[in-house]
């Protein structure tokens, strides 16, 4: 295999009869933060993997190099753990188009083998085989279609599973508050909770401007305005200047419009 920047390139063909070559990027995973899943000198990073492959695939794929234990797919490299999915209709969305794969053999030696696999343009890997053979396009299609079905029994069942499961966690919680609520600690500290004879309110940006809008008007309603009789005097003084300052300024826009205008009959 070659080298790019770092990475063997190993010409790879869907299978015999395919005539397009495509190449896979191959690396040992080497990351500061380590994971579980994905142990260091068990691990092969593969970038450039087309959508039509998946775990089966890809495991029958690596077992020449040695006994593959799991393949994780990403859409971009990561250190994190690989997602859990508990559900098969409430998944995230699927990857598209090509993809990160992290292979993980069961010893070291695996790893070893596929970083020094010998193929070349002529002798590519092959990455159908007999056990997990790649199908065409229409086959993958129907294969989508089929999976989408519903069955609604089973969807109904994992439903019903998952509510008492959440019921079971929120009424655990709340008991843990009435416990707790109103009851000293070594220190003499009261928990407090939200629930309770004054229910708190929440803390969103919306509700605070609200309450300060409130506040400022209960403020303007408690101060005085023109209580004494200068204060009257000097209001309406200032409401006829305004006025006089304003017609003004009118008066001079429209001798502006008037200089301005094309179309002077007069």
């Amino acid at each position: 295999m070659e080298d790019c920047v770092g990475f063997k390139v190993l010409p790879v063909k869907v299978n015999e009869n395919s005539k397009a070559i495509r190449h896979l990027f191959l690396k040992m995973h080497t990351t500061r933060e380590k994971c579980a899943q994905k142990p260091e000198y068990q691990t092969l990073f593969v970038i450039g993997v087309p959508e039509f492959c998946n775990q089966k695939t890809m495991k029958h794929a690596f077992r020449r190099c040695g006994k593959v234990k799991s393949v994780y797919f990403h859409n971009e490299p990561t250190p994190i753990e690989p997602e859990v999915l508990p559900s098969k209709y409430f998944i995230s969305k699927s990857i598209k188009g090509f993809k990160v794969a992290y292979v993980v053999f069961a010893h070291t030696s695996g790893l070893e083998n596929a970083l020094s696999l010998k193929c070349t343009e002529s002798e590519p890997f092959m990455l159908s085989t007999q056990s997990a053979p790649i199908t065409n396009i229409v086959q993958r299609w129907c294969e989508n279609y089929n999976e989408i079905i519903v069955d609604e029994k089973e969807l109904q069942s994992e439903i019903d599973t998952y509510m008492s499961e959440y019921d079971k966690t929120s009424a655990a919680r709340i008991q843990t508050e009435k416990d707790t609520v109103d009851n000293e600690d070594e220190d003499g500290w009261k928990t407090v909770s939200k629930k309770g004879r004054n229910p708190g309110f929440a803390r969103k940006e919306v509700i605070k401007n609200n309450i300060m809008k409130n506040e400022a008007k209960k403020k303007i309603k408690k101060t005085l305005k023109n209580f004494y009789r200068f204060q009257i005097k000097e209001t309406k003084i200032n409401q006829l200047m305004e006025l006089r300052n304003k017609f003004d300024n009118d008066k001079s826009k429209i001798e502006l419009l008037k200089q301005s205008r094309k179309f002077k009959p007069f």
